[in-house]
């Protein structure tokens, strides 16, 4: 286990009705797992998977869903333009950008997490979870699929 600390900027609080300047020290624990052939390689792989498995990484992907959702609205619907809120011109470009980058780049990415996960079940799930949000799914996978392999050494 190793231990790395750092001194926060000085705070100001008041006690007694005046103010004092103090240090806070925190301590920062990080369990690393005492591997000599990869210690890098599992320290990055174990900051992916806490990051790809935290909330506001599963917050960031339903944005991009509803993102993806308002540009399909967008292209299609006829709303937006009969309100005002883009052109007619534009309702085109959401329709080239959905044809054209966001439909192929979302099958690539669901192919790539098919063909990373082991299980036919997560193949399933994540390749349709990844069609769906895209690039940040198939990383997701990727990075379990390390975190798998780096504990079955």
């Amino acid at each position: 286990m190793s231990r790395s600390s750092f001194n926060s900027a000085p705070s100001s609080f008041s006690r007694g009705g005046g103010k004092k300047r103090c240090l806070r020290r925190r301590t920062v624990v990080a369990s690393v797992e005492d591997n000599t052939n990869n210690g890098d390689e599992s320290s990055l792989v174990n900051t992916a998977h806490a990051i790809t498995s935290s909330t506001p990484y599963a917050l960031l992907e339903g944005v991009v869903v509803l993102a993806i959702l308002a540009l399909l609205d967008c292209g299609w619907s006829g709303d937006w333009s009969r309100i005002g809120a883009v052109t007619q011109e534009n309702e085109a470009q959401a329709r080239w950008l959905c044809v054209n980058v966001v439909f192929p780049a979302h099958c690539v990415t669901a192919l790539v997490t098919y063909s990373v996960e082991d299980s036919e079940e997560d193949k399933v799930k994540n390749g349709f979870k990844s069609f769906l949000v895209g690039g940040l799914t198939m990383i997701k996978a990727l990075a379990e699929r390390e975190k798998r392999k780096a504990s079955e050494r």
